[in-house]
């Protein structure tokens, strides 16, 4: 007699099976994934747990559960991921957005501030999926966006998610190098950015899920990590307005030491300070640009 799967069972199968794969976060990508098939999110998931799977459904999810196994993330495969409370397109070729970024956009609003009357003038570089510019300009309804790249391709998925969020018009795309678009000097409120900063050990020890998937060029950052950090710094300081804020993410620890000395050091700079991620880890690095 066959078996009849049900919502329950593939459910626990898969969990297991992708266990034995090594995800360190089975149920969940079960979870999301079955529910991405069936079209239910996690809650309806548990409503219908007796429900059979019919035919298209199992061979669907089993699919999709191969390509889990053999370390696709979900996000690649969903097509999406959550940040900040929204849904943002993501696909390989972009870095699929992790929680702990999230602390930078509360870094910038915190440094903006609740005044809805302003109308700060942000740069987001190495915008990737776009996600920092887009939640920004959805959280600062009178801010200004440049986003840059050097990847046309992310560009590309960015455009798509401020035209998602219905952001465009406030959001502007540039293919460049770091702040190389931006001629002018102290013409911006806010550098933001979540650089490539991981270094060679850093590397050599990041899960399949990463190293086998996630675009390369969105996670080095040289030898040390600090080969996009240094000329970033000092670039921000350039266009940066007088008490304007520049707002890193770094790998914490040892990083977060360098970086905030680096800051420390340059006159340009004072009221560096760090935050930590969920983790506890030093995560964000922030500065004011001094007064004149």
């Amino acid at each position: 007699m066959q078996q009849t799967w049900t919502v329950g069972s593939m459910l626990d199968w898969a969990t297991q099976w992708l266990n034995k794969k090594g995800s360190e976060s089975a149920r969940l990508d079960a979870q999301l994934l079955l529910g991405k098939v069936c079209s239910l999110d996690k809650v309806q998931l548990y409503v219908q747990f007796e429900r059979p799977l019919g035919d298209q459904e199992l061979n669907d999810f089993r699919e999709l559960i191969k390509r889990r196994a053999e370390h696709e993330p979900v996000a690649y495969i969903l097509g999406e991921k959550e940040f900040y409370g929204r849904h943002f397109s993501v696909s390989p070729g972009v870095l699929i957005p992790r929680p702990d970024t999230e602390h930078l956009i509360d870094t910038v609003l915190a440094a903006v501030g609740s005044n809805t009357e302003t109308a700060p003038n942000i740069v987001d570089v190495g915008t990737g999926s776009g996600v920092i510019a887009v939640t920004l300009a959805l959280e600062l309804p009178n801010a200004t966006l440049l986003a840059i790249d050097s990847s046309k391709d992310a560009l590309v998925q960015a455009t798509a998610n401020a035209e998602k969020h219905q952001v465009r018009e406030r959001v502007r795309f540039v293919h460049g190098n770091l702040l190389a678009p931006l001629e002018k000097s102290a013409c911006v409120d806010v550098v933001v950015s979540n650089p490539p900063y991981l270094d060679d050990e850093l590397m050599s020890s990041l899960a399949p899920d990463i190293s086998e998937y996630e675009p390369k060029l969105a996670l080095y950052g040289g030898s040390d990590g600090m080969e996009l950090l240094i000329p970033l710094i000092d670039e921000s300081a350039r266009v940066l307005r007088p008490s304007g804020v520049l707002a890193l993410e770094i790998s914490g620890g040892e990083q977060a030491r360098a970086v905030m000395k680096i800051l420390e050091d340059k006159p340009e700079f004072e009221n560096v300070r760090a935050s930590n991620d969920y983790q506890k880890i030093p995560r964000i690095v922030a500065a004011s640009r001094c007064k004149e």
